[in-house]
């Protein structure tokens, strides 16, 4: 199983991050910022640096998309893997064009709505993971299976 890890750096990369169980032992590859977090503790993986700022920013989701689809088509993945933010969006909307599995974990900070991001990519994704009962109770395709601390 190849995975893509697709996260901003920050708080979206720690809870990506601290799921190691998940992607440590398998085929994988990141995109994420060039930030002083993800360039430290990436720094012995594989990375492909996304265009940023991403929110909001017309330009930069069409420079997204544009190497969503390069990325995606030379490694091949088997399944996307986010938790946000604005470069989760062209890397799910590429990968559903390309048959690619993904999942996406909301932010622990969403408790009563989803995030932009969310709301964008929800009817695209395969799995849409929550971090609160309260979220999961309001969206029909949302799933919670607890919280990343």
């Amino acid at each position: 199983m190849k995975i893509c890890i697709v996260c901003s750096s920050g708080g979206h990369f720690f809870q990506l991050f601290r799921l190691k169980e998940v992607w440590q032992n398998k085929n994988h590859f990141w995109i994420s910022f060039p930030a002083q977090d993800t360039q430290y503790l990436l720094k012995d993986e594989q990375v492909y640096w996304a265009n940023y700022p991403t929110n909001r920013n017309v330009r930069n989701l069409f420079k997204n998309l544009f190497l969503a689809l390069r990325i995606l088509k030379r490694e091949q993945p088997d399944v996307i893997i986010s938790t946000g933010a604005g470069v989760a969006v062209p890397f799910i909307l590429v990968g559903k064009l390309l048959k690619i599995k993904s999942i996406y974990i909301e932010s622990i900070t969403f408790i009563k709505r989803i995030s932009l991001s969310g709301f964008l990519i929800y009817p695209f994704v395969d799995k849409f993971l929550v971090q609160w009962t309260e979220l999961a109770a309001r969206y029909k395709k949302a799933e919670y299976h607890g919280q990343i601390l």
